[in-house]
């Protein structure tokens, strides 16, 4: 799995459901209250919705960029009436989001209703070039997202799903550098470290995309967040309602497909996910609709994602209308609605007239049939022999082998690595660390845009800080950049190479 409960661990814990109510429903009024960190501020808003959350009474309040505060009642201090605020336009996003991030940092691509925008790790060289090439990166988004709209609509017109149109303008926040993405997300998120494990991100606070550009390389992450996006704008849920998350991630997941040629949709069947169900962990369908808590870190979270595309998948082929009357049941459910398990449960057998349990007896067979009808051809497995970890990250996608040539002897390393930068030049520094504490290194002063270069072979014989030597069962690979010219650079030209530190997280298991 590609890190989803990752993914799950963002769209939870801000609540990331849905559709704001239309300004005409919302009367939008002054507050003056007291922000987290004591500061006295006063803005224009709408009152989103009102209700207990941690046992706390919060309010909710839709500003015009669309994105929503939640203040706790004791915190507000005024409240004047006024008339609706009328939303942003694309460009006064663009424009706010420019002041934010700082112009020589931030470049911005606008696709209505879309803002694109990068955040740099550093300024631009200054030249046309690269201007131009920031650009033709940010277009490719921007007919990505484009491309989310159209397919969302077909599925939605095929299945009678009434969608909205957008409100609000929202933007698509792409960070070039990972430290800047992971504290960003630890700003907004409160996940604190475990941002660091976060590929991308729907911010149902902000109602923006937040992500990596390390997975623009394909689209394949922010795809699944892009339908989060749009089943919460289009008017199919709203934003904070109880919406029971297999529905979320099953939707989402059925989308997922080759990047961002999205050529699949949940009434298809997904090559990747029916072949993920041959061999994922048996969990109950009458659990995953029930317990929102099986998505969440857990070992069993991202088995968890396969079962939720199975059910939906089920719904839609095999019980379609229930299925429309189960989601325009769903579009009801208002902000700060309470919902237990046992609720979740007794609800979708009440509107869709049969037991998840009895669907997912049937699951099986009705998929080998549809593939066998349809003449699907199914991808191998991943190929993940015992000495192989194909590796992204910081604008590299690295892919190694690794050989012990006697036993316990240190892996003899090889392979290669591309720099995946749309826009830059690149400078990296590749370690393999294995469980015995030693590694080897690659310091690759300059990558061109899209390079790809081989990794000579080496022997893991170094010692890593706190590391002993000795016998060796698994590895993994860790990647480190900077910019030409950068403090970072200049450093490691000199020679000054950092030495990894000996720790036990490991991620490939050669069974050696």
């Amino acid at each position: 799995m590609r890190q989803l409960c990752s993914r799950f661990s963002v769209y939870l814990l801000l609540m990331v459901l849905a559709h704001s109510l239309s300004a005409l429903e919302l009367r939008a009024d002054l507050f003056t209250y007291v922000n987290e960190e004591g500061a006295t501020i006063t803005e224009e808003a709408a009152l989103y919705g009102s209700g207990k959350r941690g046992g706390e009474m919060l309010h909710a309040l839709l500003k015009a960029d669309g994105s929503l505060t939640l203040v706790p009642q004791g915190k507000i201090q005024k409240r004047e009436l006024k008339a609706a605020p009328q939303p942003l336009t694309v460009k006064q996003l663009a424009n706010n989001l420019q002041k934010k991030f700082g112009a020589d940092k931030f470049r911005f691509f606008l696709e209505k209703p879309f803002v694109i925008g990068i955040v740099l790790a550093a300024p631009l060289d200054g030249s046309d070039r690269t201007e131009v090439r920031v650009q033709s990166f940010m277009k490719k988004a921007g007919r990505f997202m484009h491309n989310v709209d159209v397919i969302f609509e077909t599925y939605a017109k095929k299945m009678g799903i009434e969608l909205q149109d957008y409100e609000f303008p929202m933007a698509m926040l792409v960070f070039e550098s990972d430290d800047d993405f992971e504290a960003y997300a630890k700003e907004t998120t409160g996940l604190g470290d475990g941002a660091s494990n976060v590929l991308a991100y729907y911010s149902g606070l902000s109602n923006n995309l937040i992500l990596r550009m390390s997975e623009c390389s394909s689209f394949d992450t922010p795809l699944h967040e892009a339908i989060h996006l749009q089943t919460t704008n289009r008017g199919v849920v709203k934003r904070l309602a109880p919406i029971p998350t297999w529905f979320m991630e099953g939707i989402a997941t059925g989308f997922e497909g080759d990047g961002d040629r999205i050529n699949v949709s949940p009434d298809r069947i997904n090559t990747h996910y029916a072949l993920m169900s041959g061999i994922a962990k048996l969990l109950d369908w009458g659990e995953v609709v029930a317990l929102n808590g099986v998505f969440r870190g857990s070992i069993l979270s991202g088995d968890a994602y396969v079962h939720a595309w199975g059910l939906h998948w089920m719904l839609v082929t095999k019980h379609p209308d229930a299925y429309l009357k189960y989601v325009q049941h769903l579009s009801t459910k208002e902000p700060f609605e309470e919902s237990s398990p046992k609720e979740r449960y007794e609800e979708f057998v009440k509107i869709l007239k049969v037991p998840p349990e009895s669907l997912q007896l049937r699951f099986k067979i009705e998929l080998i049939q549809a593939i066998l009808k349809q003449k699907i051809k199914l991808p191998p497995l991943d190929d993940r022999t015992v000495h192989l970890e194909k590796h992204k990250q910081e604008m590299a996608i690295v892919k190694v082998t690794a050989t012990s040539y006697s036993r316990g002897a240190p892996p003899r390393i090889e392979g290669w690595l591309q720099n995946i930068s749309p826009f830059r030049p690149m400078t990296f520094h590749v370690t393999v660390q294995t469980d015995a504490g030693t590694y080897a290194e690659w310091y690759l002063p300059e990558v061109g845009i899209r390079r790809k270069l081989k990794l000579n072979p080496q022997t893991a014989n170094k010692l890593m800080r706190g590391g002993e030597g000795g016998s060796w069962k698994t590895y993994h690979v860790e990647v480190e950049a900077a910019y030409p010219g950068s403090e970072t650079a200049q450093a490691w030209a000199k020679g000054d190479l950092p030495v990894p530190v000996m720790t036990r997280r490991v991620r490939i298991d050669p069974g050696n």
